[in-house]
């Protein structure tokens, strides 16, 4: 009898078990987890959600600087996920690095997705009508990318969101 290790199969147990140590607050074992998950399985796009994971590992214990680092390696393996530039933002937030990364990312804008970790800094900068505004045009301007409908409800939560302000402000 032969066993075979299926890589992909064993990279998703690993990633579980992360998600099980992170839930119990044992957050060196869940870090191991999802490292040994995204060796197992580096070049596929399913490593995006084991980066994603460990950056929320990361930020959860307060390494942001890891945690920016991640995000990034998980929106470069898969660009079509909102939460990951959530993510990222946050990561800069906690490093006082929003606004040195909202003028990195401008210079260094290279197509229409680069908008949403624009916009996203733009809101966390507190300027949250221009972030209404461009994740809005890139809604328009893209409107069948997979990523979309989910830059649409976060549109959608940030337009009450001003709303709410703007009448309390009268």
């Amino acid at each position: 009898m032969s066993y075979v290790i299926d890589a992909e199969t064993n990279a998703a147990r690993h990633n579980n078990l992360g998600i099980i140590w992170l839930r119990e607050r044992y957050y060196y074992g869940a870090i191991k987890e999802f490292e040994i998950a995204i060796n197992l399985n580096p070049n596929s796009q399913a490593s995006s959600v084991y980066y994603n994971n460990l950056g929320r590992t990361y930020i959860t214990i307060g390494y942001p600087e890891l945690a920016e680092a991640k995000f990034l390696m998980a929106i470069k393996k898969y660009p079509l996920n909102f939460e990951y530039y959530v993510n990222l933002v946050e990561a800069y937030g906690k490093q006082n690095k929003t606004a040195q990364k909202l003028e990195y990312h401008k210079k260094h804008r290279k197509n229409n997705i680069d908008d949403i970790l624009i916009a996203l800094l733009y809101g966390a900068l507190g300027q949250t009508s221009t972030e209404v505004t461009m994740l809005d045009e890139f809604c328009n301007n893209e409107p069948d990318l997979i990523i979309t409908p989910a830059v649409r409800r976060y549109v959608s939560e940030q337009a009450k969101y001003l709303r709410y302000n703007q009448k309390n402000m009268q």
